[in-house]
C-alpha cells in the first residue's frame, strides 16, 4: 500500500472499535478489524484509559499488516450528547456578487451564529435543506445566473459537546494520532445504507447502540430527521440481569442467544419461547421464561416508544409513499429473525427490515460519506480526494 494513497477510519463505538484503511488505488488492498472494548462515554465520567491501550493495539496491527504507519484518521462516533437542531437565515441583497458567492457568504453568517447561540457545542456535520431564491425552493443548487434579490436557508446541524470533542481530540493525540475530522456515526451509516433501500421513498433507521439509540429519517436521500435518546441494548442486559438475579455476562449471553433462528417469542401471551438447546442450556431452571419475555418486551417497548415519541409519521409519511423501517446496531440484533416480535410498530412501515452490520459496511459508510457528491451537506473532505461537489467546496469557508 502506498503511504501517501491510502486513508484511516475508526468507528469509535461504546463495545466495539472498528477500524478500516483504504488503498483509493487498489481497492482489494483494503484492512478492516475490530475490537470488543466498552467504553464510559458519559460526559462526567469520561474514562477512555482502557480505548487508548486498545486502540493503539489495533492501530499497531494494521499498521504491520500493512508495512505503512497511520498518523492521521476520521473519526465516526457516537457521542452521548449528539443532537441537531434546524435553522434559518435569509438575506435581502441589493449588491450581488454571484448567486455560489452569495449562498457561501450566507452559510458562513449561518454557520457562525448557530455556534454563538450554542456555546460549548462543536457542529460537526452541517446539513442545507432548501434553499430559497425569491421565494422559489431548490432542493439543489440553482443555475447561478438566475437573476434574485433574496436568498434564504433553511439548515440542520448535528452536534456535540465541546469537553467531549476536546477530551476525544487529546485521546488520540496521546497515541501520536491527529483527527482530521470527526463524523456522527449513526448519521454517516444511515446515509450510506440508504443506497440500499431505494425502492422506498421514505426511509426509517433506528440505530440501537450499547447505550444510546438514534433515529434518523429520510425522504430519498435527504434527511428531514435526526434523534437520539439515552437507551440502548446495554439498558436490556441491565434488565434481564436484575430482574432474573443473575449475572450481567450470563443476561448478556442469554440476550445474545435469542436472535438464532430457532429461539423465538411470539406476541401471543398463550404461547412461551420456542428455544433451541443453546439457549436451554443458558437459562438456568429456576428462571421463568415468561417473566424473560415481559422483561425484554418491556425494554424493546420503552427504547421505541421514546424514539418515536413526537415524530408525526402521519404528517411525514403520504399515503402514496413507500416506507421501510431499518434496524441497525449491536443492540438491534436481539430483534433478528423475528425473536422479538415487532408488529406493533409496524402502522406506518410497509416494511421492518433488519440490516446486518459488520466493520467493513461500518467504515465503509466513512469514506463513502467523504468520496460521494451529497447535494444537501457542506461537508469536510480529506485533503487527498481533489475532486469535491459544490457543496463540498463551501465547507473550506468554514476553516
Amino acid at each position: 500500500m502506498n503511504k501517501y494513497n491510502f486513508q484511516t477510519y475508526i468507528d469509535f463505538g461504546s463495545s466495539k472499535i472498528r477500524m478500516g484503511v483504504f488503498d483509493y488505488e487498489l481497492p482489494k488492498n483494503n484492512l478492516y478489524n475490530q475490537i470488543a472494548c466498552i467504553s464510559n462515554f458519559d460526559i462526567e465520567k469520561l474514562n477512555l484509559d482502557t480505548s487508548k491501550n486498545l486502540i493503539n493495539k489495533i492501530i499497531q496491527s494494521s499498521e504491520k499488516e500493512l508495512d505503512l504507519h497511520i498518523k492521521n484518521i476520521t473519526l465516526m462516533i457516537d457521542a452521548p450528547d449528539v443532537q441537531s437542531f434546524d435553522f434559518s437565515i435569509k438575506k435581502n441583497l441589493d449588491a450581488k456578487s454571484s448567486l455560489f458567492e452569495d449562498i457561501k457568504f450566507l452559510l458562513q453568517d449561518a454557520r457562525q451564529l448557530a455556534q454563538k447561540n450554542n456555546d460549548k457545542k462543536i457542529i460537526i456535520h452541517t446539513i442545507i435543506e432548501k434553499i430559497i431564491v425569491d421565494e422559489k425552493i431548490y432542493n439543489e443548487f440553482p443555475n447561478d445566473n438566475i437573476d434574485y434579490k433574496s436568498i434564504a436557508l433553511e439548515l440542520k446541524f448535528i452536534y456535540i459537546s465541546e469537553i467531549f470533542y476536546n477530551t476525544i481530540i487529546k485521546h488520540f493525540k496521546l497515541i501520536h494520532i491527529e483527527v482530521d475530522s470527526v463524523l456522527c456515526s449513526s448519521y454517516v451509516k444511515s446515509l450510506n445504507y440508504n443506497q440500499y433501500f431505494n425502492d422506498y421513498n421514505k426511509k426509517t433507521f433506528l440505530d440501537i447502540g450499547y447505550k444510546k439509540s438514534c433515529v434518523t429519517v429520510f425522504d430519498k436521500e435527504k434527511l428531514i430527521l435526526f434523534k437520539t435518546i439515552p437507551l440502548g441494548g446495554n439498558h436490556i442486559t441491565k434488565d434481564i440481569s436484575k430482574v432474573l438475579d443473575i449475572e450481567f455476562v450470563e443476561a448478556e449471553h442469554i440476550k445474545q442467544s435469542l436472535n438464532k433462528k430457532e429461539a423465538t417469542f411470539s406476541d401471543n401471551s398463550q404461547e412461551e419461547l420456542f428455544s433451541n438447546k443453546l439457549l436451554s442450556s443458558s437459562i438456568k431452571n429456576n428462571i421463568s421464561l415468561d417473566l424473560l419475555k415481559k422483561v425484554i418486551h418491556a425494554r424493546i417497548d420503552e427504547i421505541f416508544n421514546l424514539s418515536f415519541q413526537n415524530i408525526k409519521f402521519d404528517e411525514i409519511l403520504n399515503k402514496n409513499d413507500k416506507s421501510i423501517l431499518v434496524l441497525t446496531g449491536e443492540g438491534s440484533k436481539i430483534l433478528d429473525k423475528n425473536s422479538i416480535y415487532i408488529e406493533n410498530y409496524s402502522e406506518f412501515f410497509n416494511e421492518i427490515n433488519f440490516f446486518e452490520e459488520n466493520e467493513e459496511t461500518i467504515c465503509t459508510s466513512g469514506i463513502n460519506f467523504d468520496k460521494k457528491n451529497n447535494n444537501y451537506e457542506v461537508k469536510i473532505i480529506p485533503k487527498k480526494i481533489k475532486k469535491s461537489g459544490f457543496f463540498e467546496k463551501l465547507f473550506h469557508i468554514f476553516n
